[in-house]
């Protein structure tokens, strides 16, 4: 990780193996060596990802029929002055209503800092976090927003998720819908936000890779202080 006054590395490291949701759909990444400097003179791999492995950005398409896919969100919905909300209050399970955020959103990025990466790299990490009800969800499509950005791994209910009788349905992930269907990106798993101590004058960047026709992809996210590089 990269942390300074300057910038904030958001990003946890990729490795074989690491934590995902535990559904078919979503594949383990896999790292294999290809070349080595003994055999012919370099090193290259060959990496087996899936497009919401590690920290990322949904684009529409992921849930939402014939929505936009990554290749073609613009740039500027993941690039530019940023808020940073801080929830870590929130407990277990709990969510984030609209009165918290009613009138208190001042930029067209917002992070929630939930205080959940703590729990990164344990079974607790994929059970019980906060997320956003579908009242705040609307009312940030209300607001226009570029982008919300959170240190969970979902913005639904983890009682829900996954869950095999509602898998599919209009039950199914409201949050995901009602964001991503007015086409707000969402960057996920965010690290390092409890690093940051002071919430204000912060930009974001998070880059994805642009796979054509893509419903996401993994994406290399960082706050930076503009006024200061």
């Amino acid at each position: 990780m990269y942390i300074n006054r300057h910038i904030v590395d958001l990003t946890y490291e990729m490795y074989a193996g690491m934590p995902t949701f535990n559904a078919p759909w979503h594949t383990k990444i896999e790292i294999e060596q290809m070349g080595t400097i003994e055999t012919v003179g370099r090193e290259t791999r060959k990496l087996t990802i899936g497009t919401h492995t590690g920290t990322q950005i949904d684009a529409p398409l992921h849930f939402i029929p014939n929505g936009m896919p990554i290749h073609r969100v613009p740039l500027d919905r993941m690039f530019g002055r940023v808020q940073i909300m801080d929830c870590s209050d929130l407990g277990e399970n709990e969510e984030l209503a609209i009165d918290r955020i009613a009138g208190n959103i001042k930029e067209k990025k917002v992070l929630f800092r939930f205080g959940w990466s703590k729990y990164w790299e344990t079974d607790k990490f994929y059970n019980g976090y906060p997320f956003i009800s579908e009242a705040a969800a609307k009312y940030l499509v209300d607001l226009n927003v570029d982008l919300v950005g959170f240190d969970t791994p979902s913005p639904d209910d983890s009682r829900t998720v996954l869950r095999g009788d509602i898998l599919g349905s209009h039950r199914d992930s409201p949050i995901h819908k009602i964001l991503l269907g007015a086409g707000i990106p969402l960057l996920e798993y965010l690290a390092n936000l409890d690093s940051v101590t002071d919430l204000e004058g912060w930009a974001l960047a998070a880059v994805p890779l642009k796979i054509r026709g893509a419903d996401g992809s993994p994406a290399r996210a960082f706050l930076f202080r503009p006024e200061e590089l």
